[in-house]
Formats: structure tokens, sequence, C-alpha cells
């Protein structure tokens, strides 16, 4: 893994070059530009090229940035009191606290909300895929269960079950020989769960994407809440997250606000539906006469 980009620079040419930018940091910041990059082309597709679209972005990157981070360092220290070291950060808690800032700005801007939520998905989709990134080359604790199956043919070793050495973490056991600030790695082989998180999300993004001209407004930010929230709970299927108990269920964190999400999506879908069938309902017939 690569704590720090001089550990990838390392890896990449076998030069020794002191770079001590954190990987997570910068593939976050990649992240922050991708998103950047979509949402302003899905404003100035709706919103027309006189609309300063530049500025709108300004405001909104500093704006979700900062509060969507306090999302995320709120909602880790909830989930995970006792290890906050550990779960530094939670990708729903900068998601709610960064969305919700995202539509009041919006809003008081005069773009309708509707509008705001369809522009907002592809980008949060894309940002989350390259986010996870991140994740995978740091080692950063968002791993998978231990997984001690047999590596199907079809895949790489690193692809199916990892021992993330050097994580940022600097979780697991000594790594022998090694002299560096990182040198742990776990004692068994996990699922690289933000491996398949990013392969999944890119190709939501790209759906998403193509989908935005073949739709009603609002039909894209169903799509992804219902689409965001399934991955998610899934994936929670091979993680390490910590579980609550309610209603007979035993669901992590993330499980329970993906249900939400993909309740509300479902909401989003029938209520558009219902919607449209007024309309067609409203619209009179010819007279054929």
């Amino acid at each position: 893994m690569y704590p720090t980009i001089s550990y990838l620079l390392h890896d990449l040419t076998g030069l020794d070059i002191h770079v001590p930018l954190p990987t997570f940091g910068f593939v976050m910041a990649l992240s922050f530009w991708a998103a950047y990059w979509v949402f302003t082309l899905g404003f100035k597709r709706v919103m027309g090229p006189a609309y300063p679209v530049r500025r709108l972005m300004d405001i909104l990157l500093l704006s979700c940035g900062i509060i969507g981070f306090a999302g995320a360092v709120l909602l880790a220290a909830i989930e995970a009191p006792d290890g906050f070291g550990y779960n530094g950060l939670n990708y729903y808690g900068g998601l709610i606290f960064g969305a919700v800032t995202y539509l009041v700005i919006t809003r008081r801007k005069g773009i309708p909300l509707i509008v705001a939520a369809d522009v907002g998905s592809p980008g949060m989709m894309l940002a989350y895929a390259i986010g996870r990134i991140g994740c995978q080359l740091s080692g950063d604790g968002d791993w998978g269960i231990v997984n001690l199956s047999p590596t199907p043919r079809w895949l790489p070793v690193w692809a199916w079950a990892e021992r993330y050495p050097h994580n940022v973490l600097r979780q697991g056991q000594y790594i022998p020989g090694c002299g560096g600030s990182y040198c742990s790695e776990l004692p068994q082989p996990v699922f690289p769960t933000p491996l398949y998180e990013t392969i999944v999300c890119l190709l939501l993004f790209w759906a998403l994407w193509r989908l935005r001209r073949h739709v009603r407004p609002g039909f894209v930010f169903a799509t992804y809440l219902v689409s965001a929230g399934l991955e998610r709970f899934l994936i929670e299927l091979i993680r390490i997250n910590p579980r609550h108990f309610f209603a007979g269920l035993s669901l992590t964190q993330a499980q329970w606000i993906s249900l939400g999400l993909i309740t509300v999506g479902i909401f989003v879908f029938l209520y558009l539906i219902y919607y449209q069938s007024l309309q067609k309902s409203a619209i009179p017939c010819r007279d054929r006469s």
C-alpha cells in the first residue's frame, strides 16, 4: 500500500523521492476536482451558458467541502466512538451534510430542487468512486472481512484477497525487515472492498451520465438514490463495520442509511410516475368529429 505519495513514487520509479503528502488526501482532492467538473457541465447544460456557473461552483465547493467533512467526522464518531482513530471519516455523514448544504445553496440561487438533485447525482457517484481508490491505495481500514477462499483463476490475487502491507493505519502485524514508518500488514487476507466499490460506482456513474439526457427531471436523482443505496448495502455484507440491532435486524450504520436511500428513491420514482400520469390525463382529447 501507499500511505504517502513517496511510497507510490518509489514503487513506480524505484527512486526515494520525499513527498510526505498523504495518498488518501491526494486522491480525495482528485475526487473533488472530478465532481467539480461534472457538476459544472451539468449546470451549463440545464441553466444555459449565460448562467454564472463558475461563481456558483466556487461557493458550493467551499461550503459543501467544509460542512461535508464535519458531517463525515461526526457520524464516524457516533458509529464507533471507541475506535475514532480507526474510523476517522464516514461517507454517509459527508454525503448527508454536504447534500443538504448543496440543496440549500442552489435553492437560494433560484435553481429548482429537482434540477439541482439531478445535476448532482452523477458527480456524487463519480467522486465516491474515485475516493475509494484512495481508500484502497492507502489502506485506510475500509477493507472487508477475512477471505481465505482460493483465488478464482480469472482474478489476480490482489483483487481477491489483500493483506494491505504498509497500510496507513499501521494495523496488523510487523513486516519482517521493514524499516519505514508504516511496517504493518494484516495477519490474514481480506476482501479489497474499496476496489470493488470503485469498479461498480464508475459503472453507475457512466449509467447516470448517459441516462440524464433521456429521462424527465427527477429520474436521475431517484436512480442515484436506489443504486447508491443498493451498492453500499451489498458491499457491507463483506465489510467489518460494527452492527446495530433494531426491529429484528442486525445491520451496519451504512446499511440502515442505505435502506433509507433506497426507500426514498423508490418513493421519488412512484411520485414521478404518478405526476406524469396526471399530466397525461390533464391533456384534453382532440375533437375527432
